[in-house]
C-alpha cells in the first residue's frame, strides 16, 4: 500500500481494535480488524506499544460511536450512514441495517475492497475512493441521496484538520446534505497538552500532527450551522465505567477534569438557519 501519512493512522487504530477483539474482556469486538492487518500495519502498530492507556481510548471511542450508530439503526433501519474518513472500519458488517457509504483515499479503500469485498457485506454498501487533499469530497458525496435521512460519522479525523478545513468540511456537509446528523470526536487543548504524552511521539513519528487543538472546539461547529441536542460524552469517562481505566471518582471529576472533558463524543445536527462565514474569536 502507499499511504499517506494520516492514513497510515488507521493502521494503528485497527490493530488495537484487533487487539481488543481476541482479549478476555473485548470492547469494541471488531472481529474484522486482524484481516485487514498487514506487515506494514503491525509495524505501525509495535511502534505504539509503549502507549497502552492512551491505546484504550481509541478502543472506547470505536465502542462508543458503535452504540450510537447501532441504537439509531434500531429507530430507522433504512438511515444512510456516511462514513468520512472510514479507515478499516467495517461497522457496516457488525450492525444490522443502514445504507453505507464509505470515503477514504484510494489506497485504504482498495485495501478494504481486497480483503473484505462490498458485495459479502448484509448491508448496502458503497466504497468511494476519494483524494481529500485535492477537494474530490464534494463530488464524491454526490453519490449519496442529498434528501435522505443522513448520519454523518467522522473519527479521528478533525485533530488532523486546520480550523480552516474543518470549516471547509462543515461546508461541504451542509451543502451535500438537507438534513443530517453528525457524530464526531474532538479533543480539546488541554486534554492534548497534558494527557496526550508519548502516543503524540508516535504520530509525529508517522510524518503527521494534530492541528485543530481549540480551548473549545465545539464552538466552531456551532458557530458554523450546527446544533448540539445532546451533552458531549467523555471518552475517557466511557472507559472507566467499562473498566478500561481506574481512576478515583473524586480525582477525576475535580483535579482530571482536563482528563475527563477534554475527549468526547459529540452529536450535532444542522439548524435551520444558514451557515455563518468566517471563524469564531475564540482563541
Amino acid at each position: 500500500m502507499t499511504t499517506n501519512a494520516i492514513s497510515r493512522t488507521a493502521f494503528f487504530c485497527c490493530g488495537i481494535r484487533a487487539q481488543d477483539a481476541t482479549s478476555p474482556h473485548p470492547i469494541c469486538e471488531d472481529t474484522y480488524a486482524e484481516g485487514f492487518m498487514t506487515d506494514e500495519g503491525r509495524a505501525i502498530l509495535a511502534r505504539f506499544a509503549g502507549t497502552k492507556r492512551r491505546n484504550v481510548s481509541n478502543v472506547v471511542r470505536a465502542r462508543m460511536i458503535q452504540d450510537d450508530i447501532g441504537e439509531r439503526l434500531q429507530k430507522d433501519p433504512e438511515i444512510q450512514v456516511v462514513n468520512i474518513g472510514a479507515g478499516f472500519d467495517s461497522r457496516a458488517y457488525r450492525l444490522t441495517g443502514g445504507r453505507w457509504f464509505e470515503f477514504d483515499e484510494p489506497a485504504i479503500i482498495d485495501h478494504k475492497n481486497s480483503r473484505l469485498p462490498t458485495s459479502s457485506c448484509p448491508n448496502p454498501l458503497r466504497r468511494i475512493a476519494v483524494d481529500f487533499s485535492a477537494g474530490d469530497l464534494p463530488i464524491a458525496l454526490q453519490q449519496c441521496d442529498p434528501d435522505a435521512e443522513t448520519l454523518v460519522v467522522i473519527e479521528g479525523v478533525f485533530m488532523y484538520l486546520e480550523a480552516a478545513e474543518v470549516i471547509d468540511l462543515l461546508g461541504v456537509l451542509t451543502d451535500a446534505f438537507g438534513r443530517h446528523t453528525l457524530i464526531c470526536d474532538l479533543m480539546d487543548k488541554a486534554f492534548f497538552d497534558k494527557h496526550i504524552g508519548k502516543l503524540y511521539d508516535q504520530i509525529l513519528a508517522l510524518g503527521t500532527e494534530f492541528k485543530f487543538l481549540e480551548p473549545e472546539p465545539e464552538r466552531i461547529f456551532l458557530y458554523h450551522g450546527y446544533l448540539q441536542p445532546d451533552t458531549p460524552r467523555s471518552i475517557v469517562g466511557r472507559a472507566r465505567e467499562l473498566g478500561a481505566v481506574t481512576v478515583p471518582a473524586m480525582v477525576f471529576n475535580t483535579v482530571l477534569r482536563s482528563l475527563r472533558d477534554g475527549y468526547r463524543i459529540h452529536t450535532f445536527t444542522v439548524a435551520s438557519s444558514p451557515r455563518v462565514q468566517g471563524v469564531p474569536g475564540n482563541r
